[in-house]
């Protein structure tokens, strides 16, 4: 069971947290840091440091989980857990010392640092459940080892790796009737440094360790109720879906539905573990199940889901489908210059990728010194939304694409690049953002009546 931060704003949370998992018999609990506390920890390291704003940040880190910890925990019990608090944040100050005495702050020294508010939050959970009569073992993902490879900031799980040295701990830790309380959002290198698993990388974790030991379901513990057929702060009428493949869940994940960590699916497909999104707030409804199986539903769609803030970089080329390597040569310009590409599509003349707002220009300048490798002219579009279309057989079925489009144009909005093929379960094209709205409750009516 993984619970994020949004699981972990209060007392009242963790005991909420504790009263879930009393009805387990054989459970492993992935946790998130508590919440706000991340982002507390990103402002600390990133912004001016003085030894006395240090002293003063450590104070109150510390302050907040025994601040927690003496509402579950009295006597020798509380002394010992507190004590345990305080040594991880003088780890953690001694090290924020270091950066503000060197004056070099690198990516592994941030992820280190970044991977404080899981050990906390771990303590806290782990001392509450104590508490509450089961007993328990924490796991740091860097001591297991959750294993990955070598990019500090979104690091990729080594699975294979992880599950012969992470599983038999785990396990036994469970036959020896323990609660193990594993670290999520970072793991570690092969030279023993802790690297991150993206934002939010919790889900992602806790995918990984259900792998790692075998497990036969995975729940994900959140404040949604699971996968909706689309936005709703775009689509209020948006309904629950009970049921998803790996497949549409991930391109779901992907393309914005912000419910599952996009690389999440990957371990428990390979393991063939079902995942179930739970809204902790109602721990009785049954939320969205996530599986191998291809279910077709009558109207073929399942959702509708979107990103936002999105911009187009048309790049125009002298006979670029002709020649061969075109596309992978300028998309090694962009990728080199550190710009992830959401989409590309291509013609004659042609070639535009989809990139992130904020990474435009950057993308704009690792092109314009290559004007002299085939590219003519670069042209740029902002405020751009990407719309995805999911559900299984969306490919091997004829007129869902023309009831998408008939949806669309009614409205009289305009699609700019379109993508379809790719994926069996969905296809996705970009409208302008300020017609998003209305071009997300239009295709959503054409499915779902609204």
């Amino acid at each position: 069971m993984k619970f994020g931060g949004s699981c972990l704003r209060d007392t009242s949370s963790v005991s909420r947290i504790r009263s879930i998992v009393s009805v387990e018999r054989r459970c492993i609990l992935v946790v998130s840091a508590i919440s706000g506390v991340t982002d507390s920890i990103m402002g600390a390291i990133t912004g001016r440091l003085s030894e006395k704003g240090i002293e003063s940040f450590s104070r109150s880190l510390a302050a907040i989980h025994t601040g927690m910890l003496s509402e579950f925990c009295s006597g020798e019990q509380l002394r010992r857990h507190t004590d345990e608090i305080n040594r991880i944040v003088g780890s953690f100050s001694r090290i924020l010392f270091g950066v503000y005495y060197t004056g070099e702050l690198t990516q592994r020294t941030k992820a280190l640092l970044l991977s404080f508010g899981e050990r906390l939050s771990a303590r806290v959970v782990a001392a509450a459940i104590d508490a509450g009569g089961r007993r328990t073992r924490v796991f740091d993902a860097d001591a297991l080892p959750l294993l990955t490879d070598n990019n500090y900031e979104n690091g990729n799980a080594l699975l294979k790796p992880t599950r012969r040295k992470a599983g038999p701990k785990l396990k036994k830790a469970l036959e020896e009737g323990l609660m193990p309380v594993v670290t999520g959002f970072f793991g570690t290198n092969g030279d023993g440094h802790v690297t991150l698993l993206g934002r939010n990388g919790t889900d992602y974790s806790a995918s990984v360790i259900a792998y790692a030991v075998g497990a036969g379901r995975l729940v994900i513990w959140k404040d949604v109720d699971g996968f909706l057929t689309a936005d709703p702060d775009f689509v209020p009428s948006a309904k629950l879906i009970s049921e998803l493949s790996y497949d549409e869940a991930s391109e779901l994940s992907y393309f914005g539905a912000n419910v599952l960590h996009p690389k999440a699916v990957e371990p428990a497909e390979e393991g063939n573990i079902r995942i179930r999104i739970r809204n902790m707030d109602k721990p009785f409804s049954d939320g969205t199940l996530v599986t191998s199986g291809r279910k077709k539903t009558a109207g073929i769609v399942k959702s509708v889901s979107c990103l936002k803030n999105l911009a187009i970089v048309r790049v125009y080329v002298s006979g670029g489908g002709f020649q061969s390597g075109t596309i992978s040569h300028i998309s090694g310009f962009i990728g080199r210059a550190g710009v992830n590409i959401m989409s590309a599509t291509t013609s004659q003349t042609c070639i535009a990728f989809l990139v992130q707002s904020s990474d435009l220009d950057m993308a704009v300048a690792a092109l314009r010194d290559r004007t002299n490798n085939g590219i003519e002219k670069i042209e740029t579009e902002r405020q751009v939304a990407l719309m995805c279309v999911v559900g299984e057989g969306l490919g091997t079925t004829r007129g869902i694409a023309a009831r998408v489009f008939t949806a669309i144009s009614k409205i009289g909005v305009n699609v700019g690049m379109m993508s379809a093929g790719a994926s069996r379960a969905a296809y996705h094209f970009t409208v302008k953002m300020n017609a998003l709205k209305s071009a997300m409750n239009a295709v959503h009516g054409a499915f779902f009546g609204d």
